[in-house]
């Protein structure tokens, strides 16, 4: 059981403890008979006490919950090397920003479905195995931070590899699962590496797209200290720019579709079809889920409200 509080408790019960107090002290002028001024008391505390629990949010825990799930394992696979914070996203906006909206929107559509989240820029790595925690998943987005200028040594889209195998494997492992990848990059190698071939993974795909950012002008790039990354040997602002062919090699590896991203609607004829060619399965919830309990004492409370109503009409006061 846990309490999450609509109004603050600091407010709340100094509020509540100043009204009793209040009504108490005139009550207790009226001098009426002890009885009476009990049942006075009494009737404003059961109205202040179901109010207390109303704004308190008490929910209960809920384990083993069947829910309705989509029989989909997604995974996410996202360049973090520095040039994805070029500035060229829909004008003049970090090529992450997008990539977070973009990655949002899929999460949403395709809710139910188990998702997965690797990273990669010097070397690869599993922010979350696949889940049906989408909560998980989206605070796994939320700590992909621009790298350090002196951390980052070069863009090589061959170290995403090895995690991308192990999960999807993983996913061609469950009975009636359809496997999704989104590999999401703006395409460019400047470690000097050749790129490596993806298709050994084209059996383990079913569906989903490469995902590019970036434009062939291209975009500065803000370092972690917030000035310009500069280019080593012309002195000038560096310029990152999107690299297709890359993208479309790797999409054609995967069979897969490439999509060139400049905004959420460019994925969402791909993100609708997937949805459509899924199918629903009632599964337990590997999560504790939890279920309001307020409504119980706004029902006593309301019901505590309209007896005060009857008998101020009949009787002109409470």
């Amino acid at each position: 059981m846990i309490t999450k509080p609509m109004i603050p408790l600091v407010i709340v019960i100094p509020l509540m403890l100043a009204l009793l107090l209040v009504y108490v002290i005139m009550v207790m002028r009226k001098k009426e008979k002890l009885i009476y001024t009990i049942l006075r008391i009494a009737n404003v505390v059961v109205i202040l006490a179901m109010a207390f629990l109303v704004n308190l949010r008490i929910m209960d825990k809920k384990y083993d919950s069947q829910i309705e799930m989509k029989n989909l394992d997604v995974l996410f696979v996202v360049d973090t090397t520095i040039s994805m914070w070029a500035e060229d996203y829909d004008g003049s906006n970090p090529r992450m920003e997008g990539v977070m909206k973009d990655a949002e929107y899929i999460i949403d559509e395709l809710t139910g479905s188990n998702f997965g989240l690797i990273r990669f820029d010097n070397r690869g790595q599993i922010l979350a195995p696949f889940t049906q925690d989408h909560g998980t998943v989206r605070d796994a987005l939320s700590t992909i931070k621009m790298p350090d200028r002196y951390y980052a040594t070069g863009s090589s889209l061959n170290n995403s590899y090895d995690d991308m195998k192990s999960l999807l494997e993983s996913s061609n492992q469950k009975d009636g699962r359809m496997t999704v990848l989104f590999y999401i990059s703006d395409g460019e190698i400047t470690d000097g590496s050749k790129l490596m071939s993806f298709k050994e993974l084209e059996p383990l795909i079913d569906a989903g797209a490469v995902l590019g950012y970036g434009t062939t002008k291209g975009g500065k790039m803000k370092d972690t200290y917030g000035g310009y990354m500069y280019d080593n040997e012309t002195n000038d602002k560096a310029v990152s720019k999107i690299d297709e062919n890359n993208l479309k090699q790797i999409a054609n590896d995967m069979d897969i579709d490439y999509i060139h991203m400049k905004s959420t609607a460019n994925v969402k004829y791909l993100v609708e079809s997937i949805k459509n060619g899924s199918s629903l399965t009632i599964e337990k919830a590997d999560t504790v889920s939890y279920e309001d309990t307020y409504y119980i004492y706004a029902i006593i409370l309301g019901a505590v409200l309209f007896i005060n109503l009857i008998v101020f009409i009949r009787r002109g006061n409470i």
